[in-house]
């Protein structure tokens, strides 16, 4: 077995920013990847704890709002919680919501489509993508 330096493993995992242009707009949405910490993050946010029937804890995630965070973190700009641009379409207090409001349902799915891709999920993982684009 070869001798690892471990310094070879001493680099923080930088997401990696990417355009995604939307043609009617006259801007690209840039994305960010982010690393598993945060990724964790999200998913024990989008946790629900709840007892079975026989009286054990369950913990299920909640895939559409985990989907939801995933998406709303990775996109950088413009800012999904600008009051200029909530305001524009009526989703006050919801980036998520604005997000939406903004893209054609096709758009949408494009989007989260590339956002999956920059954070390193493969296209085998195609129950990941049909459930983040609920």
């Amino acid at each position: 077995m070869a001798v690892i330096n471990i310094k070879d493993f001493l680099q923080k995992a930088v997401g990696e920013t990417r355009e995604f242009k939307v043609e009617r707009l006259d801007a690209s949405i840039e994305i960010q990847a982010i690393n598993e910490l945060e990724n964790d993050r999200l998913k024990k946010a989008s946790t629900i704890t709840r007892r079975s029937k026989g009286g054990n804890v369950v913990k299920d995630l909640d895939t559409n709002k985990y989907g939801d965070a995933l998406i709303t973190r990775c996109v950088v700009n413009p800012d999904l919680n600008d009051s200029e641009l909530q305001g524009y379409f009526e989703t006050e207090g919801d980036p998520i919501g604005t997000l939406k409001a903004m893209l054609l349902a096709g758009e949408y799915a494009d989007l989260t489509a590339e956002i999956l891709d920059l954070n390193g999920f493969n296209e085998n993982d195609e129950e990941i993508v049909e459930d983040v684009k609920k």
